[in-house]
């Protein structure tokens, strides 16, 4: 351990694969991105590609002299799939599902859910306040108004209002991920703030064409991909048909047709499994209470074996 300069500096701890990627028990191994045009999600399996787009966020709940920003990005969220129906009901039922490792590898990113009265909220905003302060010869104002810039395109509340529902939502069962790639070169940056530019979709369509066109956009290899969601058979086969014409080996082909989904037939494997678990954990606690009880009635007799019989009804 090196103390120079007021620094703590350790060695390193080693690293395996297996620790990189750990097998998450709470969320999805996998990010879902949602979209509601079959249209769209062939898209994306036919060019390898997942494209940003600008996105409106309000800023409302920061009570900043800005309200909105656009912010382009790709979302992704890692919620189970047995818990999506809200979420697809919102986004959209076509579906590409890709691996963890492939989503970390390619910069994806958390969002940062603040909470209004936390000490985070209060720093996010004496933060953008000090930022409007800034002068080029002033570096630590610079430094201030860069961190505020990058958080800016992670943050939303716990709790707010949703901009295409209008509702009152708890944004956090979301579990969002986002991807924003640094724009260079352009007239434009990662964030809009201007509201007359945010509010014209025509401009921001026309950012959105610029973006695609000068290669900005997430790359994936047919193997991180571990689900694509349809609705029905009619989709399922439609879907072979394009992924037969692919430009790719015959073996590419027959792995990705293996990947296909129908939300109605994986739904119904999803309340199997609940069921499952319901029915599992009954039979635990009936032979639990059964050996307990047993014992008890060897002891003392035919009064603890009726506590037994009444015990057992509630269970069941």
């Amino acid at each position: 351990m090196d103390r120079n300069n007021n620094v703590i500096r350790t060695k390193p701890i080693g690293i395996t694969s297996d620790d990189k990627f750990p097998v998450s028990y709470q969320s999805a191994n996998t990010f879902f991105h949602f979209v509601n045009k079959f249209n769209y999600l062939n898209e994306m399996i036919s060019d390898k590609k997942i494209y940003p787009r600008y996105c409106k966020e309000s800023l409302e709940y920061l009570d900043l002299d800005i309200k909105n920003i656009s912010v382009v990005m790709k979302c992704f969220c890692n919620i189970p799939l047995h818990m999506v129906q809200a979420h697809k009901k919102e986004y959209g039922t076509y579906c590409i599902g890709l691996t963890k490792e492939w989503g970390i590898r390619n910069n994806l990113q958390p969002v940062i859910y603040y909470n209004q009265e936390s000490s985070f909220y209060n720093s996010i905003r004496k933060s953008y306040n000090a930022a409007m302060q800034y002068s080029s010869d002033d570096d630590v104002l610079a430094d201030i108004g860069e961190m505020t810039n990058y958080v800016f395109k992670y943050m939303k509340p716990v709790i707010g209002r949703d901009l295409k529902t209008k509702r009152i939502k708890d944004f956090t069962d979301e579990k969002e991920w986002r991807y924003v790639p640094e724009i260079n070169g352009l007239d434009f940056g990662e964030i809009i703030v201007e509201e007359n530019v945010i509010n014209h979709q025509n401009i921001i369509e026309s950012y959105n064409k610029i973006i695609k066109d000068k290669g900005y956009y997430l790359q994936f290899d047919y193997e991180d991909i571990k689900y694509i969601f349809v609705n029905n058979d009619s989709q399922r086969k439609n879907m072979i048909k394009r992924i037969k014409k692919l430009d790719c080996t015959q073996e590419e082909k027959d792995l990705l047709i293996t990947k296909i989904c129908i939300w109605k037939e994986m739904e119904g494997d999803f309340w199997w499994q609940i069921l499952l678990k319901i029915l599992k954990i009954k039979i635990i606690m009936m032979v639990f209470y059964h050996n307990l009880y047993w014992k008890s009635y060897l002891k003392n007799g035919m009064g603890i074996w009726n506590m037994f019989i009444k015990k057992m009804g509630h269970i069941c």
